[in-house]
């Protein structure tokens, strides 16, 4: 337990530099307005390249681990689906709810699989994350198409957006210099590595930045459920059917360590653009990421 909590609360205390730094306004708005699309477009993009380029792909079995993955977000889309008129919800709430179950941190989710199973965790974490991303926004948009109050008009351009996702993408380039057999020239893996380096504490950072604890004082029933959702119903549900798909060893971390994370800040501006309860997912947001301190160390000492 010593050795996962000396893992973890540094990340989370990331998390806490970030957001109180944002909150002292330093060094400045337009740091943190440019820092998210930095880490995002370059410094992630950069860490997974490299980290693909040099593991031999071809000796990965994670289809199993992605299919226990995706299987986990339809399960879990459907049953709230299913239960919605039951949940005294209205429909921009509703979405709201099915955002914070199926989306993920995944800069907290790199960090924790980097900081405990080092580059073969992140590999195979990796994996999860270019599997699910898509389904998850397409899940999103869907809903929020459906139940949202209007929003924005760009569907399409979000939907392009998903589909040239540039950790998706990343994974791809990454998988084909490695199975063509050009790898890295020498040049480019230092600098790869160094320009990677900088992904996962600046990402934490980013992620701290987003929290907003004000919205935690409209928090309510709704906000219960959602973190309920997110850190014990997934982690559940995800157990069950990684022993339906008979995963276990590192895949199998690899794919709790997505269904454990909180909900992340991007879903916010989702929920704003395209008419979700934005209020009621910056307060799951804020409250799911100060539970996941607690609720994160407990899930991994108990699965290692």
């Amino acid at each position: 337990m010593v050795t996962t909590l000396s893992v973890i609360l540094p990340i989370f205390m990331l998390l806490g530099v970030g957001w109180l730094l944002r909150l002292r306004r330093f060094p400045g708005e337009e740091f943190w307005r440019l820092l998210d699309p930095l880490v995002y477009y370059i410094l992630f993009p950069a860490m997974l390249v490299r980290n693909f380029a040099n593991v031999d792909v071809a000796q990965l079995d994670v289809l199993p681990a992605a299919g226990a993955a995706l299987a986990t977000m339809l399960v879990a889309t459907a049953v709230l689906l299913l239960l919605r008129r039951h949940l005294s919800l209205d429909g921009p709430a509703f979405t709201s709810l099915v955002q914070s179950t199926v989306r993920f941190n995944s800069y907290i989710g790199f960090a924790v699989a980097a900081g405990l199973y080092q580059d073969a965790g992140l590999t195979i974490f990796s994996v999860i994350v270019a599997f699910v991303m898509p389904l998850t926004n397409l899940i999103s948009v869907g809903v929020l198409s459906r139940y949202g109050k209007g929003g924005s008009s760009s569907k399409s351009d979000f939907l392009l957006a998903v589909f040239s996702n540039p950790l998706i993408l990343s994974v791809v380039l990454g998988v084909l210099l490695s199975v063509s057999g050009i790898g890295l020239p020498w040049v480019f893996d230092p600098f790869l590595n160094v320009l990677g380096r900088a992904a996962l504490p600046l990402g934490l950072l980013a992620a701290g930045a987003g929290l907003d604890f004000k919205a935690l004082g409209r928090s309510g029933r709704a906000v219960i459920m959602a973190c309920l959702a997110r850190l014990l119903a997934m982690p559940l549900l995800a157990l069950a059917l990684l022993w339906i798909f008979e995963v276990d060893g590192l895949s199998r971390m690899a794919v709790m360590i997505y269904a454990l994370m909180p909900v992340p800040p991007g879903s916010y501006i989702l929920a704003r653009q395209l008419g979700g309860d934005a209020t009621l997912l910056a307060a799951v947001i804020a409250a799911s990421t100060v539970l996941a301190i607690a609720t994160v160390p407990i899930w991994i000492f108990m699965l290692s």
